[in-house]
């Protein structure tokens, strides 16, 4: 793929998120082996497996040097915690530690607060909370270690753009940018992920979805898209570095 002169790693990363369009939504797919390895899977995604693949693709894209090897790098360096793999949780498990650590490593800047996110009160620990949905935390160990990242993940800042208030910051919203939607579930971050596209004039979802099964750029805007799902209570902005 060529690279457009000046084309931003957002634009690329929308290029190559395009060229999913059809393929296979799965859930589980990082859970493939009981041993925690790094899994790249190219033909089914789940919507975080999406962003996070085609991000370090088209973060790849725009490196000195872009190889098969620097990717699986930068999607290491995108899944794990200091790109390091060492058990379960290792593995960065909520969106907003995702986003918190890629803004660290320069590569993302979360760009909610900027354009009139809110502060949310929140407290992360669903999955501490509901040990019985993940296998993994059966070990005491690795329940502990969550338990402590979960806690450390609380003392950061949480903002999000209520969904009544998404069309009203529409324009501040580019192409390529990931829209992370967040979750009225309690002690849950988000329930969902995609690409923010714009098509009409409205930004639309481009996103593995689960209601279809496939990768889909959502039929309505984005605003309308929240607006169907009640435990959707509105969206955080994270934009990839150029």
């Amino acid at each position: 793929m060529e690279l457009k002169k000046g084309e931003t790693t957002a634009q690329t990363a929308i290029t190559i998120a395009q060229s999913f369009l059809g393929q296979t939504y799965k859930s589980g797919t990082l859970e493939a082996s009981p041993k925690e390895q790094l899994v790249c899977n190219l033909k089914e995604f789940d919507c975080w497996t999406f962003v996070e693949t085609v991000s370090a693709m088209a973060v790849t894209r725009h490196s000195s040097k872009p190889s098969f090897t620097s990717f699986l790098n930068n999607l290491k360096k995108l899944r794990y915690r200091d790109g390091q793999i060492d058990g379960y949780a290792s593995r960065l498990h909520y969106f907003k530690e995702w986003a918190i650590r890629a803004e660290e490593n320069k590569i993302v800047q979360d760009m909610t607060e900027m354009i009139g996110g809110k502060l949310s009160e929140k407290q992360i620990h669903f999955m501490t909370s509901h040990r019985d949905l993940y296998p993994q935390l059966k070990n005491i160990e690795t329940f502990s270690a969550l338990e402590n990242y979960e806690n450390q993940l609380n003392k950061y800042d949480f903002y999000y753009i209520p969904k009544a208030d998404v069309k009203k910051i529409e324009s501040e919203i580019q192409d390529g940018d990931i829209i992370a939607i967040t979750s009225i579930i309690e002690g849950l971050d988000f329930n969902h992920e995609g690409f923010a596209i714009r098509k009409n004039g409205r930004i639309h979802l481009l996103h593995a979805s689960q209601e279809l099964k496939k990768i889909v750029i959502s039929p309505e805007p984005l605003t309308d898209y929240l607006n169907r799902f009640k435990k959707h209570s509105g969206i955080a902005v994270v934009r990839l570095l150029q």
